[in-house]
């Protein structure tokens, strides 16, 4: 008898900080391990068998053994195969001393998983095996296996940082990699490496690249081969234009009408996706199905709804419409199909903006198998991915890692919490080092780190607060301001999910809003009016919210407040007279590399630092704003009517005043007078501004008092090509005295380069500033000015315009540098020319082109003579038999 002792466990276990957290209950279990059966006894009498045997347990004995020798392993093991809820449970009969900490890419999948090991176990959750999430928590000292969030387990370690009590890491699902995976499994490492050589560490997945990550970690790669059932897969070759919710109720109609047995999962991008596939899924139910019921499933449900999409239990077939939260860890017992809509929501920052945006995106040929197998857990099932088969190779192989698509800002000030440098960090794939000058950066400017990179006070302050450090930094001026518990309101509703249902301005708009307009503000109002139902669902859904993202905000900013209250001191006062503007100067302190302009109220187009262009949203209620603070961003794919491509759309804004920069940030502030371009008046304008970083704020626009610096700027803007004359007709003569230069390079002739073309467009200019004045001006007599009336003379006889032919026609003469003079003219007009056309004083021949009748090329040659010789005898008779009125001698 093996007995799991109940003593207590250090509080950083339990706490996302080093808050304690109050033991509610305690439970002594026992394994027996008898040689046919395992059976668990709880403190609650209760004896439950384990598990039926799974495609996992055959790697068990090898899984230990490496752990034995190498204390480290990577296991990869197909979908279905029961990694997630029974490698932890074999590291509890391995014998593994102290708890076991299971990291979970998503809150619901800690939770849904923590609550099937404790039925497996038959012990309640809490107890011999719990779970942590931001805002949830099931955890006692009994605990031995706590599955938690990637997340949570970076900010324990910092509690915490050599892991004591703690006897083994597990990394699930490792192949999504988020960033705090990433830290995690290289903060791991480094642990092992150093003061906790005895932690255990495992990294499993269903379609990781074992071999990079065992390398990495110089540990065995452990396999388990085999599902418990085939999948069927097929595609769907004519998908057409249909919207996605379409396409795939009409896939789950099909495989109805097929006769598929037991349940189906289907997997859409995001929320309003599966609400409208939910919708378009029932409409096609037909009374001859049987009891099928729809459901949702995904992060913004009340746990009892995620359980009944999860669970089941109602006796009905069910179809599971579900984000990618369904693709990993969760298994949803039942299933026997599968329909894939390809596609998922991915955080991407964007370097062009500055700005973190949530795309819709074709998901990976590893994600795609990882959601095919989920039909093949309890039968033979069939997954159907709408999309052609011709593009399945076509997708990525594995996701992109998100080192190296989001903002590291987090991530790095996390490094530096833990005294480590970002550069020197062991990273599993090092993200750019131009992605971590970015982090820095921004960490600098909001106050985290001085310029050595060492964390400031606030930067320490901002480690311990669990958002974006630009929330942080909001959080902190919230609190110093006076508008602490406002302000943990709106960095809740920037963090969390958005808590709309339908556009809320019309609604929850006030008069205040005139003067301070924030469509944080207005979501402030909206979350209040919710709160005052108790966050009843159905009178949320009246208000246009989300009863339970609503309660996540809720959550949010109650821990954001206790937090931020225990790192400044409580400050009970009064909130001030203009608190709207004070928590609008909260949001600038966070977002100030973000300020954007308003060139103009007709249309919806913004201006960002670095003149990157961004679109308002039209539900926005800072439509009429000049100056503004974005906070989130979203990417839209423009209708071709519009041009089409894909823009980048501000969602949440914040009217700011400009004078608040010079006052919260002076050194970033400066009064300049400059010289610019206008496009629209086609003339050089001075401007005085007052710039912040890029961005000229105020201009004031004027005609330039310096004519001189200001006809350079017009000059540069011919010779750059941007401007061009209306009688310009100087190409001829440039490309003669071009050639004229490489056939006599003796003579020294002017280029008419670049610097030689400024001189002359100079002369042109004058004093002019603005192009209307000198658009019509002669050219080409500048141009042949610049040079010596002899030099003039000889370009004339060396390059001459036409040559006669013995017809009386002038043949034009085309020169081009570095080529052969061309000349066309009909076959008659050359009638009696013997000798190929020469220029350049009898140097260089010229290149015909001898047209037929038709005027079209009946020979290219610069043999005249060879011509009349051996082609013309041929081509005069078939010439004469097509246009017999013409001379043909």
């Amino acid at each position: 008898m093996i007995w799991l002792a109940c003593r207590d466990a250090p509080d950083s276990w339990c706490s996302a900080t080093s808050t304690p957290v109050t033991t509610t209950r305690k439970a002594c279990c026992s394994y027996d391990q008898g040689p046919r059966t395992r059976r668990l006894a709880t403190g609650r009498g209760r004896l439950s068998d384990l598990p039926v045997r799974l495609p996992i347990h055959e790697v068990e004995a090898q899984l230990l053994a490496a752990l034995e020798t190498s204390g480290a392993a990577v296991l990869t093991a197909p979908t279905g195969s029961g990694k997630t809820t029974q490698v932890p449970q074999m590291l509890l009969r391995g014998g593994v001393a102290g708890r076991i900490l299971v990291l979970q890419p998503r809150r619901l999948a800690a939770r849904v998983v923590a609550q099937r090991v404790a039925d497996e176990l038959g012990c309640r959750v809490g107890d011999l095996v719990g779970y942590q999430t931001r805002h949830d928590r099931q955890v006692t000292a009994a605990t031995r296996i706590l599955f938690l969030t990637e997340g949570l387990f970076l900010r324990q370690l910092q509690a915490n940082p050599t892991l004591d009590g703690v006897g083994a890491v597990l990394l699930d699902e490792f192949h999504e990699r988020s960033l705090a995976a990433d830290l995690a499994l290289g903060l791991c490492r480094r642990l092992r490496a150093g003061r906790r050589p005895d932690l255990r560490l495992v990294v499993m997945s269903a379609t990781l690249e074992a071999d990079v990550v065992a390398d990495f970690l110089s540990c065995p790669a452990v396999r388990a081969e085999g599902r418990i059932h085939d999948v069927d897969i097929s595609y769907d070759d004519a998908h057409g234009e249909a919207p996605v919710w379409e396409r795939a109720s009409r896939a789950l109609r099909r495989w109805l009408d097929e006769g598929g047995a037991g349940d189906a999962l289907l997997f859409l991008p995001g929320t309003y996706e599966i609400r409208r596939t939910v919708e378009a899924c029932r409409r096609r139910l037909r009374p001859q199905d049987g009891p099928i019921v729809v459901l949702p499933l995904h992060g913004n449900l009340s746990p009892n709804e995620q359980d009944r999409a999860v669970r089941g239990g109602g006796g009905e077939r069910r179809v599971v419409v579900s984000t990618n939260v369904a693709e990993t860890s969760i298994t949803i017992d039942g299933i026997r199909c599968v329909i894939d809509s390809g596609l998922a929501r991915v955080h991407r920052y964007d370097p062009v903006r500055a700005v973190n945006a949530l795309l819709v995106e074709r998901i990976s040929q590893a994600s795609a198998q990882q959601r095919s197998g989920r039909a093949g857990r309890t039968a033979t099932g069939s997954c159907v991915r709408l999309w052609p088969r011709a593009e399945a190779d076509q997708r990525p192989e594995r996701n992109t890692p998100e080192v190296h698509r989001v903002d590291l800002a987090e991530g790095v000030l996390q490094i530096r919490a833990f005294g480590l440098e970002a550069a020197d960090f062991p990273w599993l794939d090092p993200p750019a080092a131009a992605r971590l000058q970015r982090a820095h950066d921004l960490l600098r400017d909001l106050g985290a780190i001085d310029n050595s990179g060492a964390l400031t006070d606030d930067g320490q302050a901002m480690v311990d607060i669990p958002a974006h450090p630009r929330l942080a930094r909001m959080l902190l001026e919230g609190a110093r301001r006076g508008v602490g518990e406002r302000a943990a309101v709106w960095a809740a509703l920037v963090a969390e999910r958005d808590l709309c249902t339908r556009p809320l301005a019309a609604l929850f708009r006030t008069p205040t809003d005139n003067d301070w307009p924030s469509d944080l503000g207005v979501r402030e109002r909206a979350f209040e009016a919710a709160r005052s139902t108790d966050f009843d669902a159905g009178r949320c859904a009246q208000l246009g919210v989300h009863a339970t993202a609503c309660r996540q905000v809720h959550r949010a900013a109650r821990q954001y407040g206790a937090i931020v209250n225990r790192l400044v001191g409580n400050r009970k006062q009064a909130p001030p007279a203009d608190a709207d503007a004070e928590l609008a100067r909260c949001v600038l302190t966070g977002y100030a590399d973000h300020v954007a302009l308003r060139r103009s109220l007709d249309n919806r187009t913004c201006e960002m630092e670095g003149r990157r262009r961004v679109l308002l949203d039209r539900d926005t209620v800072v439509g009429d704003a000049s100056v503004l603070v974005p906070v989130a961003a979203r990417e839209v794919e423009a209708p071709r009517s519009e041009g089409g491509g894909v823009h980048t759309v501000i969602s949440l804004a914040t009217i700011v005043e400009p004078a608040w920069l010079g006052e919260l940030f002076p050194h970033r502030v400066e009064q300049r007078v400059e010289l610019e371009w206008d496009e629209q008046e086609e003339a050089v304008v001075e401007v005085e501004a007052l710039h912040f970083g890029a961005l000229a704020l105020q201009p004031v626009r004027r005609l330039p008092g310096d004519r001189v610096a200001a006809a350079q700027i017009l000059t540069s803007r011919i010779v750059e090509g941007a401007l061009h004359f209306e009688n310009w007709s100087g190409d001829g003569w440039l490309a003669r005295v071009r050639c004229v230069a490489e056939w006599f390079p003796e003579r020294g002739l002017l280029s008419y380069d670049s610097d030689d073309l400024a001189v002359v467009y100079s002369e042109i200019v004058g004093d002019a500033t603005r192009w209307s004045s000198i658009r019509r001006a002669p050219v080409l007599d500048h141009l042949r000015q610049a040079m010596s009336w002899p030099d003039q003379q000889f370009v004339e006889q060396m390059a001459p315009e036409r040559v006669r032919l013995p017809s009386g026609h002038g043949m034009k003469i085309t020169y081009t540098p570095g080529e052969p003079p061309r000349g066309r003219a009909r076959i008659q007009d050359f009638y009696g020319l013997a000798q190929t056309p020469r220029v350049g004083g009898g140097r260089i021949c010229v290149l015909l082109e001898i047209l037929a009748p038709n005027f079209r090329p009946a020979q290219v040659t610069d043999d005249l003579p060879g011509f009349w010789e051996r082609t013309y005898p041929e081509l005069r008779k078939e010439l004469k038999r097509r246009y017999p009125k013409h001379e043909w001698r």
